[in-house]
């Protein structure tokens, strides 16, 4: 049991650290927020282009955490129901969720969304406009990349899942 553990954890790692690169990209966005809103107030200045970045980095960081809000129990859930479970049936029903929605789901989404990105790439897709970013590839890349971490915080929170139904003695928020 101690095994599927550290395999767990192993897992969750590629998910803490595009995390963390998330919190910078934060940063970064929020310093294009503050120099896109204090140029269009004070200089009259501000493009098409840093509003579009701002939603590409917003975009980005959303569906690259995925991963690791679920590895971190961070995700929106029904605790109205769920609360008044066995720690068991709990821990059956987020197997099964796992294995009959989460990994299907997130295997079609990484395999169409790597298509939607390779696609955008081969046409050399740009803003709609013509007057935004290029290389809007790059942007729909987050897609299947992100289904991809969300698929590995799955099996780290399957992985722990099994353990806790194997070791009562652990605390849930110690998996």
């Amino acid at each position: 049991m101690d095994s599927l553990l550290i395999w767990s954890n192993r897992l969750a790692l590629p998910c803490r650290a595009v995390a963390k690169l998330c919190g910078w990209l934060l940063l970064i966005l929020m310093a294009v927020i503050l120099y896109d809103v204090v140029g269009r107030r004070f200089f009259s200045t501000g493009s098409f282009k840093l509003q579009e970045l701002e939603w590409h980095l917003h975009g980005a960081i959303a569906v690259l955490c995925f991963g690791y809000a679920y590895i971190e129990n961070a995700h929106v859930r029904i605790d109205l129901v769920s609360q008044h479970l066995r720690r068991n049936t709990r821990l059956w029903i987020e197997i099964f969720a796992i294995l009959a929605f989460l990994i299907p789901f997130m295997l079609l989404l990484s395999w169409y969304g790597f298509d939607f990105t390779l696609r955008s790439f081969q046409r050399g897709e740009g803003s709609s406009g013509g007057i935004g970013l290029p290389n809007r590839w790059i942007i729909k890349s987050a897609i299947p990349l992100g289904a991809l971490l969300t698929i590995i915080g799955g099996l780290s929170v399957l992985l722990r899942s099994v353990v806790a139904l194997k070791r009562p003695d652990l605390a849930e928020e110690n998996l």
